[in-house]
């Protein structure tokens, strides 16, 4: 693979051996949809109701805490049961009121997702949201119909790195892992999907920078949908 700028550059990409690929699946926050700005004032506006102070998501923090569940991350502010279902809930009321404002598809979402359909090859996700947030956020982008499997985080007992997500998925839809892409904006995306044996992508639009997403050893980075969908094209089989 030979790279530019620190990123694979599809529309380059020699056809070395074309794969069959049946199924891709995405991260959804940060690799199909721009969810960043809301994830942060979720927890401004969580931290003040339930903790008294405005929790400060600093840069440093922040691609820890918005790549965690609600219900992974809540726990390092608190202890307290009660407090925690506090939090749960204040994020959850603000993330339903403030979507409709920040959260939006990345530009060629439905784009991509039509063409791989049209291609015969099956897309799903696997996020760490939780059902209620992202059937809001698929009420918003209407990207749901373009999907054919969604594993939340309701739906596993084991969050990214661990592949339990990824692999039920392709259960669900009856494909190996070999005829599958993983893609996704962050080193705990690229991890699940290497660890479940399927194709990873990373794709630097999201949180993480191409620097950031190199250890973990994806095998193709793309800077947008857009080039994924030249990616696609370059490496699977008519």
């Amino acid at each position: 693979m030979r790279w530019k700028d620190g990123l694979s550059v599809s529309a380059e990409l020699e056809r070395d051996g074309a794969q069959d690929v049946k199924a891709v699946l995405f991260d959804w926050d940060g690799t199909l949809i721009d969810s960043g700005a809301i994830l942060i004032t979720c927890w401004h506006r969580m931290s003040e109701q339930v903790l008294g102070y405005r929790f400060p998501v600093e840069e440093a923090d922040r691609r820890k805490f918005l790549a965690m569940r609600g219900a992974d991350s809540f726990p390092l502010l608190s202890d307290d049961p009660s407090v925690l279902a506090a939090m749960d809930q204040s994020f959850t009321d603000a993330y339903l009121e403030l979507a409709a404002v920040h959260v939006r598809a990345f530009d060629h979402a439905t784009e991509l997702l039509e063409a791989l359909r049209a291609r015969g090859i099956r897309t799903g996700v696997v996020t760490s949201k939780t059902q209620l947030r992202f059937n809001r956020d698929a009420e918003i982008t209407g990207l749901d119909d373009l999907l054919d499997v969604v594993v939340t985080g309701d739906d596993v007992t084991q969050a990214k790195p661990h592949p339990e997500g990824v692999l039920a998925a392709l259960a669900t839809l009856g494909v190996e892992p070999e005829h599958a892409w993983f893609v996704g904006d962050g080193p705990v995306d690229v991890r699940a999907g290497l660890a479940a044996g399927v194709t990873a992508v990373a794709i630097t639009h999201g949180l993480h920078s191409a620097d950031e997403l190199h250890p973990a050893s994806p095998l193709h980075m793309v800077a947008s949908l857009e080039e994924l969908a030249a990616l696609v094209a370059a490496q699977t089989s008519d």
